[in-house]
């Protein structure tokens, strides 16, 4: 294959001088991105599958001892913003797996007092880069735990009076671009029309306690759980995995976020429905389960787990317009995650137990099956980060 660019490139050139024409890069060999790494939580075989991502093809690799041990039941990750480590909740163990990331080959190290403990069903996490703050939303026990931590170990620490209230059944959670703002979607896991809300905190960027907005929490359909901000403009986006209908148009709610206080302000919502059955009843279509960004902020991307599909979006100031038919994934898809440059967009199967990797389109947002996808991965695999090779 680089043999093959090469003598393209070079062909390139020589025509482009016969005919005395500029052309870009015929001076030097052409620079190639830097591989990333893939981690992906498998639930029930209580590990992650780290792999190698090749920056021209996008294939998975696993690299060197490939599966790292976690607690029970891990689901969501989050990274620092130094990609040098690795959160993972273990919602049945009820704590938390911190790894240290090898920069060179994307190896696991269990942080020294790993893992720490957290309350009950931890689900969602995130991080506020600014505050070395970690968020951990406890389904379980209606708390959010909140731990500073050590931005040279990795180790965490609980802050003063952490947990704090986080509504009824918090379950996703993510910060403002800011780090200032904290949002949590609501949903019991038992029954999926118990809640319908976005709760709302402001983050002491010294203390890290959170403390509630005004007007929270804030309706959000029939059953939130993934949720996003928009890098571009004051918007959060939130998936109703609950919504019965079969347009994917029909199942995000938007809302506008206030930049002085925070505070959310409904766009457009879902028709709240009444659901008589719990997060097994993925028959109907669509059911949207997680919401992602493109790194450049055009395109956003939702799993529909009751359709075996993931949707494209583009985005227009807080407007979401259908970009691409919905395209096949594996069974149940439920984490996604872009490689850093965009190129590239992973969905992680739990039914089948593997990863679906797509070519993303950078001008109109469509998804093109790689080569060799899917990639084989752990039993039930959930969640899904990539990270750039530092």
């Amino acid at each position: 294959m680089k043999r093959y660019q090469e003598n393209i490139r070079r062909i390139t050139c020589s025509a482009g001088l016969f005919l005395g024409l500029g052309v870009v890069g015929c001076g030097s060999t052409p620079t190639t991105p830097a591989p990333s790494f893939a981690f992906v939580a498998n639930t029930n075989s209580n590990a992650i599958t780290a792999f190698q991502v090749d920056p021209i093809s996008g294939t998975l690799s696993p690299v060197t001892q490939g599966t790292f041990a976690t607690g029970t039941a891990p689901e969501f990750m989050v990274v620092d913003s130094g990609s040098k480590f690795l959160f993972v909740t273990n919602a049945k163990s009820n704590d938390i797996s911190v790894f240290a990331i090898d920069a060179m080959n994307g190896m696991l190290t269990p942080v020294p007092g790993s893992p720490f403990s957290a309350g009950t069903l931890p689900k969602g996490i995130a991080v506020a880069p600014s505050a070395n703050l970690v968020f951990v939303a406890n389904n379980g026990s209606n708390d959010i735990s909140v731990f500073n931590f050590d931005p040279v170990t990795g180790a965490l620490s609980p802050v003063a009076r952490s947990p704090f209230p986080g509504g009824t059944f918090p379950i996703g959670v993510i910060t403002d671009v800011s780090g200032r703002f904290l949002y949590v979607t609501n949903t019991s896991l038992r029954m999926l029309s118990t809640t319908n809300a976005v709760s709302a905190f402001s983050i002491d960027q010294t203390t890290g306690a959170l403390a509630p907005l005004p007007g929270s929490p804030f309706a959000a359909g029939t059953t939130p759980i993934g949720l996003v901000a928009d890098p571009n403009g004051p918007f959060i986006y939130v998936a109703d995995h609950a919504a019965n209908v079969s347009s994917a148009a029909d199942t995000i709610s938007v809302f506008s976020v206030d930049s002085t206080d925070g505070s959310l302000r409904p766009v457009w919502s879902p028709a709240i429905q009444r659901p008589t059955c719990g997060p097994s009843c993925h028959s109907q279509p669509m059911h949207p389960l997680r919401v992602t960004i493109h790194p450049k902020a055009k395109f956003a991307y939702v799993t529909d787990v009751g359709s075996n599909s993931v949707s494209a979006f583009s985005l227009q100031h807080g407007t979401l317009a259908a970009a691409t038919a919905p395209v096949a994934t594996g069974l149940r898809p439920f984490g996604e995650a872009f490689d850093p440059t965009g190129s590239f967009l992973y969905v992680v199967n739990k039914g089948d137990n593997n990863v679906s990797g797509y070519f993303v389109d950078p001008t109109t947002g469509m998804l093109s099956p790689l080569r060799n996808s899917p990639f084989a991965a752990g039993s039930g695999p959930v969640g899904i980060v990539v990270v750039q090779r530092r």
